[in-house]
């Protein structure tokens, strides 16, 4: 919109917001609408440059008035140019030039009100004497088309200078109403809202978003530090002001957080600020965690990360103020700091015994005579020796060739270390001469004599008097006279005369001397341990190994099962059963047709027969009613059950009975070890529980299977029947034979599918051993003039395996 278009209508606006009163009192405006164009407002609209926005709002219910005939072609240049001047005095207008006109002041103007010859669609002002936008007369509305579609207003309304848009609110578009002439966006008790909105003093609104209308007129949301928001007719929150928070999700309080300066949410709700170490207190300011140094402690490396590092009162590096480093003195390892106050600690092992800070500690408190261990203690030296100082402590130091033997100060180094036996150049170094007397000479032990038969023979005063010549083979009878040695033997000196000694695990076995000890007693099985110990293996070769007899080598089909020299290879490998074939081979019987372990029979252990059968060893539960006369189809001892007859009336088994037959075993041999299977012979039907109802039926288990398994639906009555078979084999060897039941089939189902289901498979007993189905119990029951099955239930056995 240009700036002369923008000026007219804030003119033509002006007088519409301050008159307050209205052709029509059912259009008067609301206090919203009176203060849509308030005069604070004008400033900022005036000054706000056109940046290209359309002149015409986009909402399509909102009649557009900014393009009526009295304003559209208005340009700048049409406009008057006012000035302070208005132009030369006048008393009519025939004195004025261009057209202008003698105005009430007396000077030529643009226009005069009382003689308006402005544009018909422009008016004379009366305050400035110019053209400005705004009807004059009914001929400025003749182009400006109604609001309602209808022809064009009749007239101008010449006290505002508009053309009127509308006369009654029903001449304007949905969502607007009939207000000084004008079609307006609003609402009153005639005229409603669109669907969803609601009208709320004179104006729709969404009350399921509208902040100052939320889920009701007038019911404005508010929230402390942040911006409202009202979504689906409820309060909420659309954002903090910046710098707060909602860190509660707490409506109530707002956004109650303050980001900028609460030390436990500073900068974010999930930052507590920390006090660090030294610090008094933690502090947020700008949304930046700060803090306070406790007292007497400082930030003097300006790093938050460690707070408050500096202890003031006592950092000599920082001593009472940060940078204030204490000096270091001569002798004090660290200046020290107290109270903030600067001094020193003098090191380990020195003194400031003169009292003079400025040459520090001066005095090595360690290894000095006048000052030994502390300032002012003097050392003082005893008989033959010189005063001394060492680690603080002080002592002395014994003259050359002098000892403190006794530590007892007081007498000094009362020890002759030169002459003294019992301190020979040191003190304890006692002189001792082995088979002799010492001496001690110039501080050297020596040796005065030597004793009965020892002697001196190397010439070394530190081991004596070394040599016995009664045993030295290197020395026998005297010094140097030395022993000759013989193969495998050890010269010796017997009472100062040679001989000789076998050396360890030899003999001199034949009495010959030039040959020395020529029996190795280790390995010879002639001399075994020693000289004329012969070893003898029965049923096997001798052997010598560290001194002792053992058994080289066994004869063919014998061994040396107990580890014992002395009776040989005492075990036959063909009769042995602890030793079947070699020694600690216990043989394990196979069913082959041989002796397998060793125990002289041929296939003991191995099955001749399935034995047992005369009693049940499992029983399972009962399935069906149990209120009726009880019933039994059993096989005889040693049969079992190999089929199944009975009869089935519409949804019921009426009459359930069993097929028995009688197992055998059958060894085949065609393959080693020999496998076993049972056979099955005979067929005795068994039981005739129930009435002759129904329809017959019988199944009897393919070959030599025999019935393993129950299966059906039962509750209350026995509705459902069907069996599994299995063919029984004997598996595994003498000693741990099991009987092995394997799936073969399947009977057909007889029956309805009533009632509740059941499976009962005969278990399987700790060896491992299969049972099988050997009868069947239940009840049954008279129901009119049959008597039906009501339950059944099974009784299995496990067979027995008769061996060899």
């Amino acid at each position: 919109m240009s700036p002369a278009r923008r000026l007219g209508w804030l003119l033509l606006a002006l007088p519409v917001a301050a008159s307050g009163c209205f052709d029509d009192p059912a259009s008067a405006p609301d206090a919203a609408l009176d203060a849509a164009i308030a005069p604070k407002d004008l400033p900022d609209l005036l000054d706000k440059p056109d940046a290209g926005a359309p002149d015409r709002p986009d909402d399509p219910d909102v009649t557009d008035v900014t393009d009526a005939p009295d304003v559209s072609d208005v340009t700048a240049a049409d406009l008057p140019e006012v000035s302070a001047d208005l132009g030369p005095r006048c008393a009519t207008s025939a004195e004025c030039a261009d057209g202008r006109l003698c105005g009430p002041d007396g000077r030529c103007a643009p226009c005069v009100p009382s003689d308006d010859r402005c544009p018909a669609a422009q008016h004379c002002d009366p305050s400035t004497l110019g053209c400005v936008p705004g009807c004059r007369s009914d001929e400025g509305c003749m182009a400006t088309p109604r609001a309602d579609g209808g022809a064009a207003p009749a007239r101008c309304d010449l006290a505002r200078h508009v053309c009127l848009d509308c006369d009654v609110d029903d001449d304007c578009p949905a969502r607007s109403v009939c207000r000084m002439g004008q079609c307006m966006v609003g609402c009153n008790e005639r005229r409603g809202c669109a669907p969803g909105e609601v009208c709320c003093t004179g104006s729709c609104v969404d009350v399921q978003a509208d902040i100052a209308n939320c889920g009701a007129c007038e019911r404005r949301c508010s929230v402390s530090n942040g911006v409202p928001a009202c979504t689906a007719g409820v309060c909420g929150l659309e954002a903090c002001t910046a710098g707060f928070a909602d860190c509660n999700s707490s409506l109530a309080d707002g956004c109650e957080s303050d980001l900028q300066g609460d030390p436990a949410r500073c900068g974010a709700c999930d930052v507590s600020c920390p006090t660090p170490p030294g610090a008094g207190s933690a502090s947020c300011g700008a949304g930046r965690c700060g803090y306070t140094c406790a007292a007497g402690m400082a930030d003097c490396d300006g790093d938050s990360r460690n707070g408050c590092e500096r202890a003031l009162t006592s950092d000599p590096g920082n001593c009472g103020r940060c940078g204030n480093a204490c000096p270091a003195r001569a002798g004090a390892s660290v200046p020290r700091c107290t109270a903030g106050v600067c001094g020193f600690l003098c090191n380990a092992g020195r003194g400031d015994c003169d009292g003079d800070p400025d040459n520090g500690c001066e005095a090595d408190v360690r290894t000095d005579l006048s000052h030994c261990g502390r300032c002012g203690a003097a050392c003082a030296a005893p008989a033959n020796a010189a005063a001394s100082c060492a680690a603080g402590v002080c002592g002395y130091t014994c003259n050359a060739g002098y000892g403190d033997c006794d530590g007892d100060a007081a007498n000094g180094c009362e020890v002759d270390l030169r002459t003294s036996t019992a301190h020979c150049g040191r003190c304890g170094g006692a002189c001792m001469v082995a088979g002799g007397t010492p001496a001690c000479v110039d501080g050297l032990c020596a040796i005065a004599t030597c004793g009965g038969s020892f002697a001196d023979c190397d010439g070394r005063s530190s081991n004596g008097c070394e040599t016995d010549t009664r045993s030295s083979a290197t020395h026998c009878g005297m010094c140097g006279r030395a022993c000759p040695a013989a193969p495998h033997a050890t010269a010796t000196c017997v009472a100062s005369a040679c001989a000789t000694r076998c050396s360890l695990s030899y003999g001199d076995c034949d009495g010959d001397p030039a040959n020395g000890c020529e029996t190795d007693t280790r390995t010879s099985a002639a001399h075994c341990g020693r000289c004329g110990a012969a070893c003898v293996t029965p049923g096997g070769t001798p052997g010598c190994s560290a001194g002792a007899c053992v058994v080289a080598g066994c004869e063919a089909g014998r061994g040396n099962c107990d580890g014992l020299a002395a009776n040989g290879c005492e075990t036959n490998f063909a009769t042995s059963p602890s030793h079947c074939g070699a020694c600690g081979a216990v043989g394990a019987e196979l069913c082959d047709g041989r002796d397998n372990s060793c125990d002289g029979l041929v296939d003991n252990g191995c099955p001749t027969a399935i034995g047992g059968l005369a009693g049940f060893d499992y029983t399972s539960p009962e399935y069906g009613t149990g209120t009726s006369t009880s019933t039994n189809a059993s096989c005889a001892a040693g049969q079992v059950v190999r089929g199944i007859f009975g009869r089935v009336n519409g949804n019921f088994v009426t009459q359930l009975n069993v097929i028995c037959g009688t197992p055998q075993i059958s060894e085949n041999r065609t393959s080693t070890p020999y496998r076993y299977a049972a056979t099955v012979t005979g067929s005795t039907d068994v039981g005739t529980v129930g009435t002759a109802v129904g329809t017959v039926f019988r199944y009897v288990c393919p070959g030599d299977s025999v019935v393993t398994r129950i299966r059906g639906r039962a509750s209350p009555y026995l509705y459902q029947f069907m069996l599994d078979c299995s063919t029984l084999s004997v598996t595994g060897n003498p000693g741990s034979l099991r009987v092995t039941a394997t799936p073969a089939a399947t009977s057909p189902t007889w029956g309805s599918a009533n009632g509740g289901t059941f499976d009962y498979p005969c278990p399987t007993n700790a060896s491992g051993s299969a049972s099988v189905l050997r009868g069947l119990y239940g009840r049954s029951r008279r129901i009119l003039s049959s008597i039906y099955t009501m339950s059944v239930g099974a009784r299995c056995s496990v067979p027995s395996i008769t061996v060899r």
